[in-house]
């Protein structure tokens, strides 16, 4: 896992699913992938839905 850059893909191979944690539950894995970035994320960053295009 890298950094994303802000107009990236979520991806199998940026994003994983960790617990305990504070970003999105684990079942919205399929949900955000293939959902671009609206601004750079930080590896290891919780991931929330307003990080995220619609």
């Amino acid at each position: 896992m890298e950094d994303i850059q802000a107009g990236e893909m979520l991806t199998e191979e940026n994003v994983r699913s960790v617990r305990p944690g504070f970003g999105l539950a684990p079942k919205y894995l399929n949900n955000v992938l293939g959902k671009a970035a609206v601004r750079d994320l930080v590896k290891g960053e919780p991931l929330t839905i307003e990080f995220l295009e619609n």
